[in-house]
């Protein structure tokens, strides 16, 4: 039999036992062990694609290390080694591609919005949303929609490098020689704003200035030159939806995308207002000399075009002033009377990569190179909108014309999906595209080709209305 006093030793020692289960597990988890030091030195890798005027997607980031070492006190110091690549997309992308499989990849990459999908499916890149969290006092001020275009499957998987517009540009030349008053062409981007002009009206406007000799005969409206986001603008612009909220499966509209094939038949061969070599046109010998010099009736194109052109077409002609005397702009006309105008944006993102070692120094460099001060010296040097709520205040960006007067274009933007499988969808509806613009196929044929290979090809991802 226990004495008294051994009993009462194991009673308060089963009493302090259950006192401190139990405050273990009011406590949670118990805490980490803190992070390894950093070491003296990190060296970031970051690969971007960019043009002559585009550099600052690179050079920023190196900036950045300079603000990011400052920071750190002196403890550590970030050396950037950035690659400004002007390679194509596709080769830029392929190269990315091979770099992560065989894990030899940057720890900071830059690409579009879309390849969120495909490269977080994959492993390539980490999702964000822990670090988007922890320094939200940066974070926040990244104006709220664009925050769309970098979820795929409930996370974020990138932070908006720059973003811009793709507007319908017209010559104020040739309206000028059709007839129309400095007001009527002063008041074309409200009447496209309003509705009252429409893709109808843009077809009818283009074929009269080739009957009456304004432009050359298939120079009344010019298309984009390649496969790309922008033809999207005018699948909208008929009421076409490209994703679900609800599920993330990809939609094909019939009714919408028989009105778009309708729409570019007619461009292509019954008005004839767009020439048919247009499509595959060399941007530097054709398309971008053609535009500038006023000579083409109506193109949709995108604003960081502009920069390209004051620079590298028309600076002996007067650079951007000249663009203003030659070039109106607006958004893609309504597809009726009354109805909303659209444009598309195709964010450009930061992603870290998976195989980096020192991510969160990554995610600091690239919040870094998100300044107001910093990122509007590639909105205006490149033609780019900004990202952050603070920035169309600041006083380089708020005295830039082009970009002010676009910028409420992102009030009736859409974006491409971020699906996995959109290129299968894109690869798809293009090539029904070229043959419609070549008379090759009619409307209706062309929708029966997109159904039957989009079922054959992609099956349940695909919601048919």
């Amino acid at each position: 039999m226990l004495s008294y006093k051994r009993w009462f030793i194991l009673v308060a020692l089963a009493i302090t036992t259950i006192l401190i289960v139990s405050a273990c597990a009011s406590a949670g988890p118990a805490a980490a062990p803190p992070a390894a030091e950093l070491p003296a030195n990190i060296t970031i890798t970051v690969w971007v694609q960019a043009n002559q005027v585009e550099e600052y997607r690179g050079k920023n980031i190196v900036t950045a290390a300079e603000r990011l070492n400052k920071e750190l006190g002196g403890k550590t110091t970030v050396k950037v080694e950035a690659n400004i690549d002007s390679a194509g997309w596709a080769d830029y992308k392929k190269k990315a591609l091979l770099a992560f499989e065989a894990k030899t990849g940057p720890d900071i990459i830059l690409s579009g919005h879309e390849d969120g999908a495909n490269w977080g499916d994959n492993g390539y890149i980490l999702p964000l949303d822990d670090l988007i969290k922890k320094y939200s006092s940066v974070t926040d001020n990244i104006i709220p929609a664009l925050w769309k275009s970098t979820e795929y499957q409930g996370k974020r998987w990138s932070i908006p490098q720059d973003t811009e517009a793709r507007p319908m540009f017209w010559s104020k030349v040739a309206l000028k020689k059709l007839g129309w008053s400095d007001a009527d062409i002063n008041g074309l981007p409200d009447k496209v704003k309003s509705g009252q002009f429409t893709l109808q009206d843009l077809l009818e406007t283009a074929k009269q200035m080739q009957d009456k000799g304004v432009v050359e005969k298939g120079n009344g409206f010019w298309t984009r030159w390649g496969q790309g986001n922008d033809w999207y603008e005018f699948y909208y612009s008929f009421g076409g939806e490209l994703q679900d909220p609800a599920t993330g499966k990809l939609i094909m509209s019939k009714d919408a995308w028989t009105k778009y094939y309708q729409f570019f038949y007619d461009a292509f061969n019954t008005y004839a207002v767009s020439r048919k070599d247009c499509i595959g046109a060399s941007t530097s010998k054709v398309v971008y000399p053609g535009v500038t010099s006023g000579n083409i009736g109506f193109y949709f194109g995108g604003i960081w075009q502009w920069a390209d052109w004051a620079t590298n077409f028309v600076a002996d002609k007067g650079g951007e002033k000249y663009l203003f005397d030659t070039l109106g702009y607006g958004l893609i006309p309504a597809s009726t009377k009354g109805g909303k105008p659209t444009t598309v944006t195709h964010p450009l993102v930061y992603m870290v990569s998976s195989q980096s070692k020192y991510p969160e120094i990554a995610f600091r460099l690239i919040m870094l190179a998100s300044a107001d001060d910093l990122n509007t010296l590639h909105a205006i040097g490149s033609s780019h909108l900004a990202i952050n709520k603070t920035q169309s205040n600041f006083p380089a960006y708020a005295n830039a014309k082009f970009l002010q007067s676009t910028t409420y274009m992102l009030d009736y933007t859409k974006f491409i999906p971020n699906h996995s499988k959109f290129s299968i969808y894109d690869n798809i509806t293009w090539k029904a595209l070229t043959a419609v613009a070549a008379g090759e196929m009619k409307p209706d044929q062309a929708v029966k080709l997109v159904e039957d290979e989009l079922k054959a090809q992609m099956g349940n991802d695909v919601i048919f209305k």
